[in-house]
């Protein structure tokens, strides 16, 4: 990088994160560190299971520990979840004979401290200290954050490994390219991050880098055919890539606009948007003080958050919620360099810290009841499908997760083709990929939505299952329902179908 003259207050020299600075509390880590743990632990004792989608990432794990290989179907080499280092961290776990979901909860946990620590460091050194207590702070107290923790999901790690990498790069460490190629392989938009980082890392750290990223990538290739998850070329398949006017759900909270439904699309965003008549203006000032020393290892930390940010925004990405910890992270970056200059008083700070505690009198109950809900409606119809079906029976189903997960000897073909690629391809052809899939596949179960038997429409995504009323009918003609679910649950209701032995 060539040198920039900057206006900004020189930073510290870097030292040694011992235990003694972090032991003491009155530096940004001791009390913070003590909220994340309350916090985190909280939520999963009110949350007794995964975020549906981590279950698909646990089934391969759970393959792989038991030698069927990296796989969600044996003998099938589909490329289905999107962090292959957390795949193999939880199989690990498996392997040593971990709940996975415990092993996963407290790996989410520990890379939470990570990144309180590592980015806290950043910002006293490159800030100052009242930046690291605001960010410390709010990536401990937000629901949003100990929710994220304790789904299952790689999302905290993935976050940690931006923070610990710009952390490492401060500091000139020998273990830089290792974190930068790791972070490389953790998620695709991994490479992004890992290629803004290391515009401020050394010539060696690059090389490194990439070659732990170009080895990782080349098994990937080998192994699955494609180093691109299929769960990547799926979704863009059947949920689209609309562009940045369609990606309201990416940026309308960082905006002052009241938090009502009919405007913000999410709720993390009516959540969010109450702090942004604070947030957006603190951000402001933030982000043209990274500008001003923008060789700082601190600028380079939030550049690849918000370099993933847009990359969500560009090609209008379908919203995960699980997804925003990464623009969460970029924006509180900026909120925290700025907040000291633009609401830097005690009452300020105080007023911040009582909004972020009041959150948790609501908002973690979104958390807690999106998954019960979802526990309620997926995992009767896979206890169902594990004790009815026989082993290596097929079934087709939308819901993979929990019941992949409950009934792992039986093959599952999914209607997004998250592990089945052939059905993702045949719905961009359009109308009546169900039955197409139907005639080609023979599944002999299906797991359907109650509004695809009533009204012959799919849960979400192109392409109509059916081409008229008749087809559908004739589709499903070989098949006859042996379950269902709550009816209250109206055409969300899982209904269970089994194919009609012919005598």
């Amino acid at each position: 990088m060539p040198r920039v003259r900057t206006t900004s207050v020189p930073s510290v020299p870097p030292r040694p994160l011992v235990a003694a600075a972090w032991l003491d509390p009155r530096a940004p880590f001791l009390l913070p560190l003590l909220a994340l743990l309350a916090t985190r632990a909280w939520l999963a004792s009110r949350i007794p299971f995964a975020s549906e989608d981590a279950y698909i990432t646990f089934r391969y794990a759970w393959n792989l520990a038991h030698g069927a290989g990296a796989v969600f179907n044996p003998g099938e080499h589909v490329y289905g979840f999107t962090s292959a280092p957390w795949m193999v961290w939880l199989a690990l776990g498996v392997r040593l004979g971990l709940d996975p979901l415990l092993w996963a909860r407290v790996t989410s946990v520990a890379a939470d401290a990570v990144t309180v620590l590592a980015l806290g460091s950043l910002l006293v050194r490159h800030a100052s200290r009242a930046s690291a207590w605001c960010f410390a702070l709010a990536w401990a107290l937000w629901p949003y954050c100990s929710a994220l923790a304790v789904t299952g999901l790689e999302m905290s790690a993935f976050v940690a490994m931006i923070a610990l990498a710009g952390w490492l790069i401060d500091r000139q460490h020998v273990l830089t390219g290792v974190a930068l190629g790791t972070l490389a392989l953790f998620r695709p938009e991994g490479v992004l991050a890992a290629g803004v980082l290391a515009i401020w890392a050394s010539r060696r750290d690059r090389w490194l880098a990439l070659g732990i990223a170009g080895a990782g990538l080349g098994l990937l290739a080998l192994y699955y055919g494609s180093p691109v998850p299929q769960s990547v070329r799926a979704k863009a398949i059947v949920y689209g890539a609309p562009g940045p006017l369609h990606a309201r759900a990416w940026w309308e909270w960082v905006l002052p606009m009241p938090p009502l439904r009919e405007i913000l699309a999410t709720r993390e965003g009516q959540d969010l948007v109450l702090f942004s008549l604070v947030a957006a203006p603190a951000a402001v000032v933030g982000g043209i003080s990274l500008w001003r020393q923008r060789t700082s290892r601190l600028t380079a930390v939030a550049a690849a958050g918000i370099a993933v940010w847009l990359s969500y925004v560009v090609v209008g990405a379908s919203y995960f919620y699980w997804y925003m910890a990464t623009p969460v992270f970029a924006w509180l970056v900026l909120v925290a360099v700025g907040l000291p200059h633009t609401a830097g008083n005690r009452w300020g700070y105080g007023a911040c810290v009582a909004a972020l505690l009041a959150t948790w009198l609501l908002f973690p109950t979104l958390y807690i009841n999106r998954t019960l809900s979802e526990q309620g409606l997926f995992a009767g119809a896979g206890d169902y499908i594990a004790h009815n079906a026989g082993a290596g029976e097929s079934v087709l189903l939308e819901p993979l997760g929990t019941i992949g997960w409950r009934a792992r000897s039986q093959r599952l073909i999914d209607e997004v083709g998250l592990v089945t690629p052939s059905v993702s391809a045949r719905r961009a052809a359009g109308a009546g990929w169900y039955t197409d899939v139907l005639s080609s596949a023979r599944p002999d179960w299906l797991v359907v939505r109650a509004g695809l038997l009533n009204r012959g429409t799919a849960f979400a995504g192109a392409g109509a299952p059916f081409r008229s009323e008749a087809e559908m009918h004739a589709a499903l003609a070989m098949y006859q329902v042996v379950a269902m679910g709550d009816s209250v649950a109206g055409d969300q209701n899982l209904v269970i179908l089994r194919r009609a032995i012919v005598h």
